[in-house]
């Protein structure tokens, strides 16, 4: 390989006007109780999936694990000739890396998909309905495409990628179709940590390829193309990708972070070591996406995957064939004719369809269990309901613990694929897809909100039915509801960064504030119930959400002025966090009334009387409006710049009432 003199990795600096650090990118995710591997898993199906809809032949998944060569070494020792300055983390770690024994990888790979394709610039303007894959994967942070039956709808789930290998480094192959031509790509891309270097503060992202301009040391990267893309990762070891059934995208995940392999020299010489390793894998293949792998009508599945472990290559076998998964896969059949509906009868919507298989026969041990004991994912006595959206990927399990005597159930349920249905449970959906959390997003209406609540009070009625006990001690996956979802890391999250004062987080107010609510009468205009309610991800950034309620009369002219702050351990009030980011409200939502975005955009059609009317154009820190009722509800959401305690201030000015 002769790309020493070509190939060159670009450290992104901090912009004057902030950046978001590879840290700050990594837990966007947020809190979950899955190990890093599932994460992993679950992200890159969904991912596969994803860009396998539209294609024409059957999508593949397989991941690989392998020892590189003494050539394959060299050829990628060479391709990272240029490591990142000092003071960063990566570099310690891929020196430690190529200084091992043994360099081993991890592949995820998938064919049959469309590879990432689009422009290769971030800068680059493009048409909402294009593919625009490459830079949301490989450039952006939080970008996504909002596309009916799709797994994923935010665009932080690929920091799995990098959780997974130590030096937080991944190498990208791709396969796709660019103004009507195949396309041959391939770039080094490394999320880690924030560092100095030459006075000059860096992100933590770092790409390797070839510079966008030769005559600047420090410039952007843009992807090995075509013929030098095929040669370098043949010299790596990939797997070719030459012609259109190849289609598809390879990661290469370096140095992976798996306990079974902290002793390498004793897996590579014992097969049963891999086995066991390969059999692990499939276990969590199955749990996370056997609906991916269960035939439909036709008799195909949707997905074929296989497992390589140091040349030890293995099928995942058909989810009937493996007890209990035929008592799900039978059931999923069920949903998939769309006989049992649920519905919300007040909207007159169906909300999806529910299926269920009971066994009354006892269920054989399966091979996973046998070898893999209490590390396997299938529990000892199956009363699970699995949630789909209609992508079929599973969202989460709900399940009921049984008696010895009480038969073993399976139950499925997907949501509707009416588009206001679906976009419902998608966006209840935290970045790790592992929860239905309505009441977490400001981002669906409120009937979206009802649709998912009344679909999941209906399910675990369903679970007591099948379970046979009529208690209410539900389960969620591992039993830690709360703690499962990025609802609970968000919460959390603004329990410890967000802090005190007048009318902020503490949620402490005056007794004057509390009196005259519900009253009649209503002599002045006040607020009350001014509280930090909640920490969630709105349009990519961290935000802290404030709650208030406005107490005055019908028809008064009222003017709100909104001042974030940041409280330091002595009381004191700034307004610049220490990375030089100012505080900024980025959303106000009146309830009836408007929403105001960053911009100064504005939406006043929410169910909107007939004589409202804004009295002038709208202003994010200062909106004025004519009430509509005698209370109203405000949420302000202010952006969190940095690990900082934020508060809010609002005062309210009664301008009189408007004839």
């Amino acid at each position: 390989m002769n790309f020493s003199d070509n190939i060159h990795i670009y450290s992104e600096p901090f912009s004057p006007d902030g950046n978001i650090s590879g840290d700050g990118a990594t837990k966007l995710l947020g809190a979950v109780s899955l190990t890093p591997l599932e994460l992993l898993l679950r992200e890159t199906i969904q991912n596969s999936w994803d860009a396998s809809i539209g294609q024409a032949t059957q999508p593949s998944y397989g991941i690989k694990i392998r020892s590189l060569n003494e050539n394959e070494k060299n050829n990628l020792r060479t391709f990272f000739a240029d490591l990142p300055p000092s003071g960063s983390k990566e570099k310690e770690t891929l020196e430690d890396f190529f200084s091992k024994d043994y360099q081993i990888v991890m592949e995820i790979c998938d064919f049959g998909t469309k590879g990432l394709g689009g422009p290769l610039s971030a800068s680059k303007s493009f048409d909402e309905d294009s593919e625009n894959d490459f830079v949301n994967f490989v450039k952006n942070i939080g970008s996504h495409k909002d596309s009916q039956n799709r797994g994923g709808v935010y665009g932080f789930g690929k920091s799995s990628l990098f959780k997974m290998s130590k030096c937080k480094t991944i190498i990208i192959d791709s396969l796709t179709t660019y103004e009507n031509q195949l396309e041959n790509r391939l770039i080094g891309y490394s999320l880690g940590s924030e560092f100095n270097f030459n006075d000059f503060r860096f992100t933590g992202r770092h790409w390797w390829g070839l510079r966008v301009n030769d005559s600047e040391p420090n410039t952007s990267v843009n992807p090995i193309l075509n013929d030098g893309a095929r040669s370098v990762a043949e010299d790596m070891g990939l797997i070719k990708r030459e012609n259109i059934i190849d289609k598809g995208t390879t990661i290469m995940i370096i140095d992976p972070d798996l306990e079974e392999l902290d002793n390498i020299h004793e897996i590579l010489n014992n097969d049963q070591k891999k086995y066991h390793l390969n059999l692990k894998i499939q276990d969590l293949l199955l749990w996370h996406a056997w609906p991916k792998f269960s035939p439909k009508e036709d008799g195909n599945c949707p997905l074929k995957a296989w497992i390589s472990v140091f040349g030890n290559k293995y099928y995942l076998p058909d989810p009937v064939e493996v007890a209990p998964y035929n008592l799900l896969v039978e059931a999923l059949q069920k949903a998939r004719k769309k006989v049992e509906p649920i519905k919300s009868a007040k909207y007159k919507k169906i909300l999806g369809y529910l299926g269920k298989q009971k066994s009354d026969i006892l269920i054989r041990e399966s091979v996973f269990k046998r070898v893999l004991g209490n590390e396997s994912k299938i529990p000892e006595r199956l009363s699970h309901f699995a949630l789909l959206r209609p992508a079929e990927l599973i969202v989460k399990y709900i399940y009921k613990e049984l008696e010895e005597d009480q038969p073993q159930w399976g139950g499925v349920f997907i949501c509707s694929e009416d588009k206001e249905v679906e976009q419902a449970f998608a966006k209840s959906e935290p970045p790790a897809h592992d929860d239905w959390k309505p009441e977490a997003s400001i981002e669906i209406s409120p009937t979206q909100k009802t649709f998912v609540k009344t679909a999941l009070r209906q399910i675990k009625e369903e679970v007591k039915k099948l379970s046979g006990d009529s208690n209410n001690n539900l389960f969620f996956d591992d039993n830690e509801e709360n703690k499962n979802s990025l609802a609970w890391f968000a919460s959390e999250l603004g329990k410890s960064i967000l802090g005190k004062g007048m009318g902020g987080s503490d949620g402490k107010k005056s007794n004057e504030r509390k009196k005259s609510i519900g009253s009649k009468k209503i002599n002045t205009s006040k607020i009350t119930k001014l509280n930090y309610s909640g920490t969630k991800f709105l349009e990519g950034k961290i935000v802290a959400d404030f709650s208030m309620e406005i107490i005055s009369k019908k028809g008064k002219n009222i003017e709100l002025n909104l001042n974030p702050s940041i409280i330091t351990d002595s009381n004191e009030k700034l307004f610049i966090a220490p990375n030089g980011r100012k505080l900024e409200i980025i959303r106000v939502e009146a309830e009836n009334h408007f929403v105001i975005s960053k911009d100064n955009n504005y939406k006043s059609d929410l169910t909107v009387k007939d004589d409202f009317k804004v009295t002038e154009e709208l202003q994010i820190e200062n909106p004025k409006f004519k009430l509509c009722s005698d209370d109203l509800k405000v949420i302000v959401s202010v952006e969190i710049p940095d690990n900082v305690a934020v508060s809010l201030n609002a005062d309210l000015k009664d301008n009189g009432e408007i004839l």
